[in-house]
């Protein structure tokens, strides 16, 4: 089996694709540097599945991936969680306090920062990928940089943990959507979905529209506003919800179409209700 990644190996993309396929005997990893690359890569039959990371529960959702998601040739198959635990690691020779500077990806400084306040001699340098980081760092002999990164990572490119659990909040966990491409032969197995909303300019119309998404035992996991180009201070709204069976769906989608100027449904999808890997 392939599996496209937006990212290198070893990664949180890498661990989600290989716990969702745990029966796979051989799973070979192909690496892509962007959503696009990603995307074609299934269209071409390059790769059967790929991963990618789509929210995470302290800092952010991605607003470029949920767009670029938005295509009729492709769809969400499931999606999955990971525990995404901070440590400080380094080559095994370095120490504390001969680390300079520490690498990380955007959204880590927010996950992490409240450790650093303790460290101001480190500098922080925001990198592309962290796994290109350490490669750099293991075949350059590199001691006075770390890295922000996972306890498995670093065991894989020969790297000490200097201090493990860094994290601000160690609740902290990423969803991932694992994507195929649509066939004709896609089975409609879900129990969650995805849909855009665009709301009339009406006084209530969103507490309206909400109010019968729960009338009809739909649980609403998450709702998202999202500026609408060319509509300035105008915004669309992306909701997921779930429900105990399709026909729930169904009929609450031909509920509030009277109700909205336009929805579509995104993604169908099985919700996993429970945290694949865990620290």
């Amino acid at each position: 089996m392939k599996i496209a990644i937006k990212s290198v190996k070893w990664t949180f993309h890498e661990v989600a694709a290989k716990k969702y396929f745990p029966n796979e005997q051989r799973i070979d990893i192909i690496e892509e540097k962007n959503i696009d690359s990603l995307i074609n890569c299934i269209k071409s039959w390059k790769a059967d599945y790929w991963v990618i990371e789509i929210e995470n529960t302290i800092t952010w959702t991605i607003y470029n991936h949920l767009n670029h998601l938005i295509d009729d040739e492709i769809t969400i198959q499931w999606e999955t969680y990971i525990n995404v635990e901070k440590n400080l690691a380094a080559l095994p020779w370095a120490t504390l306090d001969g680390i300079k500077y520490a690498c990380w990806e955007h959204t880590a400084i927010e996950q992490t920062r409240k450790f650093f306040e303790k460290y101001p001699n480190i500098t922080l340098v925001e990198v592309w990928d962290l796994s290109l980081a350490g490669r750099d760092i293991k075949n350059k002999n590199i001691t006075n940089v770390g890295l922000i990164w996972w306890k498995l990572a670093a065991k894989l490119y020969w790297l000490n943990i200097l201090i493990d659990k860094i994290d601000t909040e160690n609740k902290n966990y990423t969803r991932f959507f694992i994507i195929k491409k649509k066939t004709e032969e896609t089975e409609e197995k879900f129990n969650k979905a995805t849909i855009h909303m665009h709301l009339p300019n009406q006084v209530g119309s969103l507490m309206k529209t909400l109010w019968v998404i729960t009338a009809y035992g739909i649980n609403i996991t998450k709702i998202e506003s999202v500026p609408i180009p060319g509509e300035p201070f105008h915004y669309s709204f992306f909701i997921d919800i779930t429900f105990p069976h399709p026909q729930y769906f169904y009929d609450m989608m031909t509920a509030i179409k009277p109700l909205l100027k336009d929805v579509n449904i995104l993604w169908k999808y099985m919700n996993n209700d429970k945290i694949l890997w865990d620290n």
